[in-house]
């Protein structure tokens, strides 16, 4: 259901209990709003991750709406909507800040909500953000060895200092 929609469903629900007496309709209208809420801040984190991807400039209101998503997404029972805007929390922390630990958990989480949901094509993003985490870790330490003039192999094979 679209945004408009659902803001019109909402007013239909007000009146159904300012004007019929039905008090379950405000449970239902205070849903469809934390939904549209929830969507709102997940899109307007992602114009902020694009707009951080043109700039190189770090906007904390990006985590903030991303965590925000999660959990209006968590308090509705959307799983689906609470691990995509958990992946997104994690990108912020792997892109913006380059911190692929703390992006670790919400990624992990991200896949678990993806996987037990069925949702496919979250699956995947979840599960290369934490491939792409690993694989700009090691690259950073073959760099940082190979510029302390350590032979980037070890005798095993692997690339030294991830033993």
């Amino acid at each position: 259901m679209a945004a408009d929609d659902r803001l019109e469903r909402a007013r239909q629900l007000y009146e159904q209990a300012v004007f019929g007496g039905d008090t379950e309709a405000l449970v239902l209208a205070e849903e469809t709003l934390t939904a549209v809420e929830a969507d709102l801040a997940l899109a307007r984190g992602r114009i902020l991750h694009a707009r951080f991807l043109t700039d190189r400039i770090e906007n904390p209101a990006e985590l903030e709406l991303f965590t925000r998503a999660a959990e209006l997404y968590r308090d509705l029972g959307d799983l689906r909507g609470e691990g995509e805007a958990l992946f997104w929390v994690g990108t912020y922390h792997q892109v913006v800040r380059d911190d692929g630990a703390t992006a670790r958990p919400a990624h992990l989480r991200s896949y678990d909500l993806a996987a037990r949901v069925g949702d496919q094509l979250a699956v995947i993003p979840s599960f290369a953000g934490e491939g792409m985490a690993i694989a700009l870790r090691t690259a950073r330490l073959a760099a940082e060895a190979i510029m302390a003039g350590v032979p980037p192999k070890s005798v095993t094979g692997r690339w030294a200092g991830l033993n």
